[in-house]
């Protein structure tokens, strides 16, 4: 039993992936809400391959915790596969603006079933979401890395309340390295 420990730790610790993949392809639509209810999240990422469809699912359990999980399933020159994460959040009671709410994010990704076989990365992220009357802007700072590479992201939205429980997402990701360039999804959040 104690060897499979070893192993499923060395394989987390030492994964492998394609930095700039990742850092195209990480999405992290989590959003804080008033209510604790759950929050499904369908959409699209629109990137150099076209549009990928992606669903999401937030809990809320406390006031200051959030988790959650990310299901994308991509075709790439009718390679099939499946581009997934999982997530954990924290909301701290101090604040980096007094307008705004802040959360920090953990979380895991994962490429499966590729021609390139599984690759997988991790993320920590900072979001700031700030109201200013009727404007919700949300400004997210993600770290990608693995044991190889390490990336920054930049995701920038808002949110439209379209009726009671229902949301609009529009946003983008701004990757900077190799060299600089985004990619626009369009997400719908329903309170459940």
């Amino acid at each position: 039993m104690k060897f499979l420990y070893i192993g499923i730790f060395f394989r987390f610790i030492f994964c492998v992936s394609d930095a700039s993949f990742a850092a195209e392809s990480s999405i992290i639509p989590f959003q804080l809400s008033p209510s604790s209810k759950p929050m499904l999240h369908l959409g699209g990422l629109q990137d150099e391959n076209g549009i990928n469809p992606v669903s999401g699912i937030q809990i809320q359990p406390t006031n200051n915790l959030l988790l959650g999980g990310v299901l994308s399933p991509r075709n790439y020159e009718n390679d099939l596969s499946l581009y997934y994460h999982v997530l954990i959040g924290y909301v701290p009671s101090w604040k980096l603006l007094k307008f705004s709410t802040n959360m920090i994010q953990v979380g895991m990704h994962r490429y499966r079933f590729g021609d390139n076989g599984g690759v997988r990365w991790f993320s920590f992220s900072v979001t700031e979401a700030a109201q200013i009357g009727s404007f919700n802007l949300n400004v997210c700072w993600n770290r990608l890395f693995t044991q190889q590479w390490e990336r920054n992201t930049v995701l920038v939205s808002t949110k439209i309340k379209v009726f009671r429980d229902l949301y609009l997402q529009p946003g983008a990701i701004a990757f900077f390295t190799p060299k600089f360039d985004y990619s626009s999804f369009l997400l719908m959040s329903i309170n459940l």
